[in-house]
């Protein structure tokens, strides 16, 4: 044995036996070695409880964030579209190299991150190596090694003001919870998006007689500060201007509130004389002002009750407000679509539905915004950036990231000459961007990326 080995073995048995001295209960003598048992050793100590998410092989994911690189992001002129003028970047490689690689470039810069891991479903399809399972560990401990350390590097590259959105479904879905909180903090967390991606069951009934119509997003943000863009208030939607108040529109909210607690208050209307009293959250002086301020709507009939008028154009945000249940999303008529541009072929399998990209990104993002994708896939992001900015006339971008996974040989990709996911993903952008140029009366639409390779 080597001299340096055994010293260090019998400093680490010298060492045990100290411990075994003060603390016995501490110390397992098992049938060929000597182990300390340092869950009891923290309660001696008394060592306070936490929440730390645990598994197999999590020092050695963190310990992979911090590891560098030796690889380099070379330019891939052959592979890009309209280098010279476009704004969005392409990178063929490892997610994880690419992190370390452009960190301190991009640091801060990033609006909004979107991934869409794969959901270690164990179904081994060309698509993704979908399934995390090995002879150290179980498959959950294994996904959670690539998910953490993807993540923990990837909170650096956001503003102060982004956030990142993470698709789950229910197998991941409570362990991307821990580690998100974990990495972003809890107090951090915005909300959790479902969306359903079909209406109804179809097929051979499982064992258990319960089939999944959902997935989610998870959205933290930076620090505190991110907020979603909304839905434009529509004026239609209940505000109206029947008086022609110079304020412009407004809507009717109602000053009482029956059976909560609140106080009761008494207000007079001016013209009539009549006084009306109810239950109301707000203050006497608070009445009396909007009163006089002429913002008091009092009825006709003496058995209703007044109501308030309230602006539409004193909202500080001029949006609604964002419910997280987000409805139907087809995956099979996003699917449609994306063979659409393929001549009718099926060359990508579990594509995230075009119109469910574009309504999260309309929804959380400026329209002038920076969204990193590096679980890239077939590149619904990028088409969806293209798409909204065709539509809106927004100036958005995107970097997309997606390694050169190859494609079965007996699949229809591999046959039609796509080896690998990411030559499936640069032609799907050329493709939608030629249909949003030929459709679009935006002759300046940035439909082009520049292409990069990590060696």
């Amino acid at each position: 044995m080597n001299r340096s080995i055994k010293q260090a073995q019998n400093e680490l048995t010298r060492r045990i036996e100290q411990l075994r001295a003060i603390f016995p209960e501490c110390v397992v003598d098992e049938e060929d070695t000597v182990r300390v048992d340092f869950e009891k050793l923290k309660e001696f100590l008394g060592a306070p409880e936490t929440n730390e998410f645990v598994w197999m092989g999590k020092r050695a994911a963190s310990a992979e964030a911090r590891r560098e690189t030796y690889k380099s992001l070379r330019p891939w002129r052959a592979e890009s579209r309209n280098w010279k003028d476009t704004r969005n970047i392409y990178v063929e490689g490892d997610n994880l190299d690419f992190l370390k690689l452009a960190r301190q470039d991009l640091a801060g810069q990033i609006d909004l991150i979107y991934i869409d891991p794969p959901y270690n479903t164990g179904r081994g399809t060309f698509v993704y190596r979908d399934d995390f399972s090995d002879s150290k560990g179980d498959r959950s401990s294994n996904w959670a090694s690539m998910f953490y350390p993807r993540v923990l590097l990837a909170r650096e590259f956001l503003k102060d003001s982004g956030a990142i959105f993470v698709s789950i479904d229910d197998r991941e879905h409570a362990n991307a919870i821990k580690i998100m909180d974990e990495i972003f903090g809890r107090e951090n967390f915005v909300a959790t998006i479902v969306w359903e991606s079909k209406r109804e069951a179809k097929g051979i009934p499982p064992k258990s007689m319960s089939v999944t119509n959902h997935e989610y997003i998870l959205c933290y943000s930076k620090n505190g500060s991110y907020r979603f863009v909304g839905d434009m208030r529509n004026v239609s939607d209940g505000f109206a201007n029947p008086d022609s108040d110079p304020r412009g529109p407004w809507k009717r909210q109602y000053l009482q509130r029956f059976g909560q607690g609140f106080r009761e208050r008494t207000i007079v209307d001016p013209a009539t004389g009549r006084a009306y009293t109810f239950e109301t959250p707000y203050t006497q002086e608070k009445l009396n002002r909007w009163i006089a301020e002429g913002r008091v709507i009092f009825p006709t009939p003496p058995y209703k009750y007044p109501a308030r008028k309230e602006f539409f154009n004193e909202y500080d945000n001029p949006y609604k407000p964002i419910v997280t249940s987000w409805g139907l999303f087809s995956t099979k008529v996003g699917s449609e679509k994306l063979k659409s541009l393929f001549d009718g072929k099926k060359v990508f399998d579990y594509s995230k539905p075009l119109d469910l990209m574009t309504t999260l990104l309309r929804r959380a993002m400026r329209p002038d915004g920076l969204v990193m994708d590096f679980f890239a896939g077939s590149g619904t992001i990028g088409h969806a950036v293209m798409a909204l900015n065709a539509e809106d006339g927004g100036a958005r971008r995107f970097i997309l990231v997606q390694a050169p996974e190859s494609c079965g040989r007996r699949s229809v990709a591999y046959k039609l000459g796509y080896n690998d996911i990411s030559a499936i993903c640069r032609e799907r952008l050329r493709h939608a961007g030629d249909l949003l140029l030929s459709e679009s009366a935006r002759e300046s639409l940035d439909v082009g990326f520049r292409a990069y390779r990590i060696e």
